[in-house]
């Protein structure tokens, strides 16, 4: 193991202590959680940077499940001088390529200072998400894409769809409202809509069930296409006024740094991840 990684496992075996209170054991890891930091060290996860693109990501899921799940795209920039502020709709969302959380969301472009926003655009397109220890990210040419701002006529808030799917088959979806400021809000679902008793760290939960969307088993199967090739990917579709639409696959969800609680469905998770498997594609 290289001096890089040594440093990389340290800091993993600290991080993962500290949010989920038990020792990291990475020569027999039994939780989910502990699996996804064995990925991060040994698992080779750079082969995947070209799906956790939020742009190049957009040719595999046309080839496999078809383009009118794709969000419709209005641009991709390399450098932000490049985007003509002026010829942009009213409404669009704005995101990195390279890494998680970095969104704009403009509902009126009128309200927008530009100025503050192309600096942060340009800070993002300097930054290494990678760096967070999740290789996937790692080589990804950085650019910022802008696609069209969905809307639910039903909600004010945009739901996810998150599918984990282990080994090419789809086992649980956690429903995540992100409302920001610390109001997010989740659930877990089995894929018959019956409610997992599930806690996801310090966030917040749903206090109404929610109503299975019309046209979930469509929902699945896409999942169930797009992660053929993977021994552990969870899906992201959003679901707007009856359409489907892709939002990304994630190979290490929150970094592998968020409990569930109990334990013993973080267990039952680990238990549908067989890494002898892994490194077999």
């Amino acid at each position: 193991m290289t001096k890089d990684n040594e440093t990389l496992k340290k800091n993993i075996k600290a991080k993962f202590k500290k949010y989920h209170g038990y020792e990291l054991n990475l020569d027999n890891p039994k939780t989910l959680s502990e699996k996804i930091q064995w990925m991060k060290i040994y698992g080779n996860l750079q082969r995947y940077s070209k799906y956790v693109d939020k742009y190049l990501v957009r040719d595999f899921v046309r080839d496999r499940i078809g383009e009118q799940y794709l969000v419709p795209l209005i641009g991709v920039y390399y450098n932000v001088n490049d985007i003509n502020f002026e010829s942009l709709p009213e409404r669009f969302i704005m995101k990195a390529n390279h890494g998680c959380g970095w969104n704009i969301v403009v509902k009126d472009k009128s309200m927008v200072n530009w100025k503050i926003e192309k600096e942060k655009m340009q800070q993002w397109l300097k930054s290494d998400f990678s760096k967070t220890g999740q290789n996937n990210y790692k080589g990804i040419k950085p650019c910022i894409i802008i696609e069209e701002l969905l809307q639910d006529n039903l909600n004010n808030f945009i739901r996810d769809y998150r599918i984990f799917c282990f080994h090419g088959k789809p086992h649980h979806i956690q429903v995540s409202e992100m409302r920001g400021k610390g109001n997010d809000l989740h659930a877990f679902y089995d894929l018959n809509w019956n409610k997992l008793e599930i806690k996801y760290g310090k966030k917040k939960t749903f206090s109404e069930n929610i109503k299975n969307p019309k046209h979930l088993n469509e929902m699945i199967s896409l999942a169930e296409k797009l992660s053929q090739d993977f021994p552990f990917v969870r899906v992201d579709f959003y679901y707007i006024n009856n359409q489907i639409f892709f939002g990304e696959l994630t190979f290490t969800p929150v970094n592998g740094f968020r409990p569930y609680k109990p334990l013993s469905f973080n267990k039952m998770l680990g238990d549908l991840l067989d890494l002898d498997k892994f490194n077999e594609k």
